[in-house]
């Protein structure tokens, strides 16, 4: 859900002839709510059904070929004492739990992207997102607190997320244009602008903990971050003996087969200990700056002009909400920009060439990025890149051939790096899985150097039109388009597998219409050359095998067309 409102008074002043000055003040305000339900489509039971289980229940040991480890020190401390005897766990337990006279130090805002997991791990401080656990109670569709909020009624939830953005802006500018030549024109601007916003995220998963190969059991204690697998002598077996997880023998002993292995019946919990988890962390930041422009109009004569110009940008920062990314806030993006351009018409107008030479100059830009969340596994998520530097050329005709016939076409040539270091984690790395290197150190990469992303170097576009007036004041009209883009990367690493291959696209259309123009019917080829290019490219890492998705262009297309204009003259 989105709601958005925004105003904007201008004034307009000639002082004389030659000069005048536009001044503007601008408000917006918006709030987003943004929710998601990830649910069992099948009602899978683990989701659905709550494991009748006691927090009663003591861990037993870590079996490992070495011997028996005792959990940490955990051996025989029963599960309660562990989670705490926490029930009803949902979406907005953690928030819940900063709503009181005195919260904790992680409920206040900006505590998250002032300390990040890694730090307070290090430190063996705790987490940065109020985590809260408890045992879980299942769905089975009768809980609305573990539904999205006005969505519907859903079973075996594994997944919820409720984030919200409140966004205020304001902006003042003014700008003041001079003709202080015959063929000169000044225009010098400012404008002063801060952007506030306010957001939290909040997150519900269902996981188990105490399991072999537990690569969530960090939620606990950082003892688990690294558990020993093992599945004999477990917690899990602790929990399954004493809820009929195991056939027993005529003795009452927990059945073996033939390996040695206890045998499961249908109450077996396999992975851990069902736990629901439920987080919360709530972010504010306000970002101001004072941008302007300069820019120099040269009417050379008529048909010709340049200009010159130097432009600061700005972009507020913001937060990478959802995912609970390690990286929780981005600063703002900051550009200077530098162009001369010229525009030019000839033989009476008919030829029309314009062009631009510029250059971006990037202090920081935002660049998107795969990182560690602070749950286990990674996420997309937005980092601030501290430079990068954008070299550009751009040209375009447009050419009245005749009465019937239009040609025209466009180019540009955009070589482009980020200019600074900033080392990005690349779990979609092969070569280096994150089982084998676990620090985070060995699978990051220095992008300095590398080109921006989804930003090709050369571009092109021809294009022609051609009408043939019929004797009735029917029209024929024929066009026909090519264009041509090179390759492109889909993410900072310049790897070919994140690569989209250089493409070219023919399109042809044929329109006939009738001499009172409402009525037309037109043929055309999309794709004339059966060129599928990528579009997007998604690298996934280890816990996904490394697969790739990717979104592609259509292939040829072929049709027709007929359209009926009501009223039209």
């Amino acid at each position: 859900e989105a709601d958005y409102s925004s105003h904007e008074l201008q004034a307009f002043y000639e002082f004389s002839d030659t000069f005048s000055i536009t001044s503007g003040v601008f408000w917006y305000d918006a709030l987003i709510d943004q929710r998601g339900d990830f649910y069992s489509s099948v009602n899978e039971s683990r989701f659905v059904d709550a494991r009748s289980y006691s927090g009663d229940i003591a861990l037993g040991a870590v079996g490992t070929s070495a011997g028996v480890l005792d959990n940490a020190g955990l051996l025989g401390v029963p599960v309660n004492a562990i989670l705490g005897a926490v029930t009803g766990v949902n979406l907005f337990s953690a928030k819940d739990s900063c709503m009181v006279e005195n919260p904790a130090a992680t409920c206040a805002r900006n505590y998250a992207s002032t300390n990040s997991l890694e730090n307070l791990t290090i430190l063996s401080a705790g987490r940065n997102d109020n985590l809260q656990l408890g045992l879980y109670e299942g769905d089975n569709g009768t809980a609305p607190n573990l539904d999205v909020i006005n969505g519907p009624n859903t079973q075996g939830s594994d997944l919820l997320y409720a984030t919200q953005t409140q966004r205020e802006a304001f902006a003042a500018y003014t700008q003041g244009v001079w003709d202080f030549a015959d063929d000169l024109t000044l225009t010098v601007g400012v404008r002063y602008a801060w952007d506030e916003v306010t957001a939290e995220e909040n997150l519900f998963r269902y996981t188990e903990i105490f399991g072999g190969g537990d690569v969530l059991a960090r939620f606990i204690t950082d003892d688990f971050a690294n558990p020993i697998r093992g599945v004999r002598n477990s917690a899990v077996q602790a929990l399954n003996e004493a809820n009929g997880g195991f056939e027993l023998d005529a003795n009452g002993d927990v059945a073996l087969d033939q390996y040695g292995q206890p045998i499961g019946t249908s109450l077996a919990v396999n992975g851990g200990i069902p736990v629901a988890v439920s987080v919360y962390r709530p972010f504010v930041r306000k970002d101001e700056k004072v941008t302007g422009r300069v820019n120099l109009d040269w009417d050379i004569n008529d048909d010709v002009m340049m200009y010159f110009s130097a432009t600061s940008g700005f972009r507020s920062g913001g937060y990478n909400l959802v995912f609970f990314s390690n990286t929780a806030d981005y600063d703002p993006e900051e550009l200077l920009a530098y162009e001369i351009g010229y525009k030019a018409q000839f033989f009476d107008n008919t030829l029309q060439v314009n062009g631009s030479f510029y250059m971006y100059d990037y202090e920081t830009i935002h660049t998107v990025a795969t990182e560690v969340t602070s749950l286990g596994g990674t996420s997309t998520s937005v980092l601030e890149a501290p430079g990068a530097e954008i070299l550009g050329v751009e040209a375009e005709v447009l050419w009245l051939a005749t009465d019937a016939l239009t040609l025209g076409g466009n180019f540009s040539f955009t070589p482009s790096e980020y200019t600074k270091d900033l080392n990005i984690l690349d779990p979609g790395d092969v070569s280096r899985p994150t089982s084998l290197y676990p620090d985070q150190e060995t699978n990051e990469k220095n992008i300095n150097g590398n080109q921006l992303l989804q930003v090709p170097e050369l571009k092109y576009t021809v294009f022609g039109t051609y009408g043939i007036p019929l004797s009735s004041g029917a029209n024929i009209d024929l066009s026909s388009v090519y264009s041509w883009t090179d390759e492109v990367y889909y993410s900072p690493f310049e790897n070919d597998k994140e690569k989209g291959e250089s493409y070219g696209r023919l399109d042809v259309r044929a329109t006939w219409s009738n001499s009172d123009q409402n009525v037309l019917i037109s043929a055309y080829v999309n794709n004339i050359l059966d060129d599928v290019a990528v579009l997007q490219i998604l690298r996934n890492g280890e816990g996904e095998h490394y697969r790739v998705n990717a979104g592609t262009t259509l292939p040829r297309m072929m049709g027709l067309e007929f359209t009926y204009k009501m009223g039209a003259y």
